[in-house]
């Protein structure tokens, strides 16, 4: 394999190294179709697929969901057209080439601004959002037109595919398709329905982005939810979910650019497959989550900065001269904007959550410090990437007096954020180093290759390959160390979760293309057994993707299917019902509010914070707020004082969730410290039932 400058890659790995490489791959293949049943996935999604297909075809509903995903779809097109337009055109003067990675950026660019426009116009009335669409004018001038003509005329032929790298393009279409199926269906996950259309949807009943206090995610940076916003605002949510699978297929995207730059078309291929068909990815997709936009800049990120390692002159060298500083970074703009394209691309993965800037920019900024020996570029270097949260800053400050509420209120006090509150926040979000804490530092990769729901151990088995190649080129080497410092990072400064670490999957992927395209020219026997290997892996994993859109929503072990997710796409079930019924009546008392509550009514949540599915206006709380009810029933003196305090604020209902509000008490506390002696009295002697379900009640106060 030959890198971008015509180097050799890579020697045939030595024969004990060859041993090592087989038993690692088939031995990880074995241990996943055995110990952690894998083969049990193709099985259930034939028995499955089997006893369903009778009941696929196309239902009563059908066209009343051709007709929504269709505007959800334009919706996304005409948002993405518009950021194109606006970042081609604010991009276009630096970049430098006209070509994909170039157009990418551009993209990039303009969601930012995008992003930047809706919440600047919504703050003032979110009426105003769809002015954002008017960006799309910037197609009259040159720059966006000119990447289409670069497009349209690609300066040499591609190089060719074999079969196994087309076999592995085939995967990622396949999985893309089942993504698109699962990101059609109506949002139904916990955090999405909490914060990341949670507090979009509280943003259009309020009329305005405004200070919501019992939500102290809305506080966090919200590039992701701005869009999100922009898409509610104009379709539904389910183009919202559609948009976060754009975002995934886009990080597919770069990574095959990237890894077609560094080196070879049949790399870039490979990195994609190990990056796209994981498992984990669908659990992504089919959601509203913001993960797939971080993992978007974060690629684009470290993509542009690899890049400008491999293309850096002498130009570039003496950039980090013994120059003033003005003139260091003058110097460095004009010769490498690649540089100063992942720094804002840094920035704007920062701007979609905090732990960004641990897990991707302290990785980047060691890097670049190694690269060119300068403190002083790399600071400026950060600097500038956290320029792209400025407006966010802005906007808390503004709206809670704090810029990074709900931290640091030591420095900057709030009435709505109180040291028990911060000291749970801490327990929950800050990494320990105890014991335990210390053999996370391994087990963590394990647990998420085998144990974590809906794992598959892809990467795992592919990227600590490159440990037994010889003579790894300088880039795979970059590759891989950043994704060393990302992890390490990850493990240093957050409390663990996957997917804080995931932004940084695509470098792992390069790394396992690259890995396993260093053992491609061994022996055949070699090369076929790896290759089933992986393949076998991968069948697996699309095997879950499609067993999850084949069972039953309502009732798992239910077969044949009675209300999946594919039988919901193809119209046998209407969208109400379907999220009525799934998980066994989940959102029920929900969805019965909004049908059978007047349309002003304001009901009180207790123990939920699902707020986004909810059609009337809410008095709720997250776990780590501070919950209204609490508070009136403290000041109280009896039931009929809490009832009167509830009337006077405008309360008319309350609603109940059960199971939730002992989830919520057990693992955060929620509301362990209410007066609930005079809650239950209160709704004993001032509120009758109106409707009950397994999983909560719905109540109604006297008027």
């Amino acid at each position: 394999m030959n890198n971008s400058q015509g180097g050799h890659s890579f020697a045939p790995a030595s024969s004990i190294a060859r041993i090592l490489a087989i038993g690692w791959v088939t031995g990880l293949a074995l241990l996943y179709l055995v110990r952690y049943d894998g083969w049990l996935a193709p099985v259930q999604c034939a028995q499955v697929l089997w006893s369903a297909l009778p009941t696929l075809r196309f239902g009563p509903h059908f066209a009343e969901f051709a007709r929504g995903r269709f505007a959800d779809l334009g919706c996304v097109a005409a948002l993405l057209a518009t950021a194109f337009a606006v970042g081609a055109t604010v991009t276009g003067r630096w970049s430098p080439r006209r070509d994909r990675l170039g157009a990418l950026v551009a993209l990039a660019m303009g969601l930012w601004l995008t992003a930047v426009a809706v919440l600047v116009l919504g703050a003032l009335t979110t009426s105003l959002v769809r002015w954002v669409y008017a960006g799309a004018a910037c197609w009259l001038l040159p720059a966006p037109r000119s990447f289409i003509r670069r497009f349209a005329n690609p300066p040499q032929p591609a190089e060719r595919l074999d079969g196994w790298t087309r076999f592995l393009l085939v995967c990622f279409v396949v999985a893309a398709v089942l993504n698109l199926v699962g990101a059609m269906v109506p949002p139904f996950e916990y955090d999405e329905l909490e914060y990341h259309l949670g507090a979009p949807a509280e943003y259009l009943r309020a009329g305005r982005i405004v200070f919501l206090p019992n939500n102290f995610y809305s506080n966090l940076p919200q590039l992701t939810e701005m869009l999100y916003l922009a898409a509610m605002t104009t379709s539904s949510d389910i183009a919202a979910k559609l948009l976060h699978w754009v975002l995934g297929v886009l990080s597919a995207v770069t990574v095959y650019e990237v890894a077609g730059r560094l080196w070879s078309r049949r790399v870039a291929v490979m990195s994609v497959a190990f990056f796209y068909c994981g498992v984990f990815v669908q659990d992504l997709s089919a959601t509203a989550r913001i993960d797939l936009a971080t993992t978007f800049f974060a690629t684009l990120a470290f993509g542009c900065l690899l890049v400008w390692q491999q293309e850096r002159t002498p130009a570039v060298e003496r950039c980090v001269g013994p120059e003033n500083l003005r003139t260091m970074v003058a110097k460095a703009w004009w010769s490498s904007p690649w540089l100063w394209f992942s720094a804002a691309m840094l920035g704007m993965a920062v701007a979609t959550k905090w732990t960004a800037a641990a897990v991707l920019v302290l990785p980047a900024f060691v890097f670049l410090v190694v690269a060119t020996k300068s403190f002083r570029l790399s600071s400026v270097f950060c600097l500038l990437s956290f320029a792209f949260v400025v407006p966010w800053l802005v906007k808390n400050w503004l709206l809670a007096g704090n810029p990074v509420y709900p931290l640091l209120t030591n420095v900057w006090p709030s009435p709505h954020w109180s040291p028990a509150q911060a000291a749970l926040f801490a327990e929950k979000h800050y990494p320990s180093f105890d014991m335990t804490g210390w053999l996370q530092l391994g087990e963590r990769l394990w647990q998420y290759s085998f144990l974590e729901m809906n794992a598959g151990p892809l990467l795992l088995m592919t990227a600590p390959l490159i440990l037994l190649a010889r003579r790894v080129d300088a880039a795979t080497r970059r590759v891989g160390l950043l994704f060393v410092a990302a992890y390490a990072s990850w493990w240093l400064l957050t409390f663990r979760p996957w997917r804080f670490l995931f932004p940084s999957f695509p470098l792992a992927a390069m790394v396992a293309g690259c890995a396993l395209y260093a053992f491609e020219g061994e022996q055949r026997w070699v090369r076929w057994v790896m290759r089933g290997a992986v393949g076998l892996v991968l069948g697996i994993g699309l095997s879950v993707m499609a067993f999850t859109l084949l069972i039953d929503a309502e009732k798992l072990a239910r077969v044949p299917p009675q209300m999946s997710r594919v039988q919901y796409v193809l119209g046998c079930v209407g969208r109400d019902e379907f999220m009525a019924r799934m998980g066994g009546g989940l959102f029920d008392p929900i969805i019965w509010m909004n049908h059978n509550l007047p349309v002003n009514a304001k009901v009180l949540y207790i123990g939920e914070a699902r707020i986004a599915l909810a059609q009337r206006a809410v008095v709720w709380a997250t776990a780590f707020d501070q919950h209204p009810l609490a508070a009136a029933a403290a000041r109280a003196r009896d039931a009929e004082d809490l009832w009167r305090s509830l009337r006077a604020s405008g309360v008319t209902d309350v609603y109940v969730n059960f199971s939730e509000l002992e989830r919520l008490g057990g693992h955060y506390g929620y509301l362990q410290n209410a007066n609930w002696y005079l809650i239950r009295n209160m709704l004993q002697q001032y509120a009758s039932e109106i409707h009950r379900t397994r999983r909560g009640a719905v109540f109604e106060l006297q008027r």
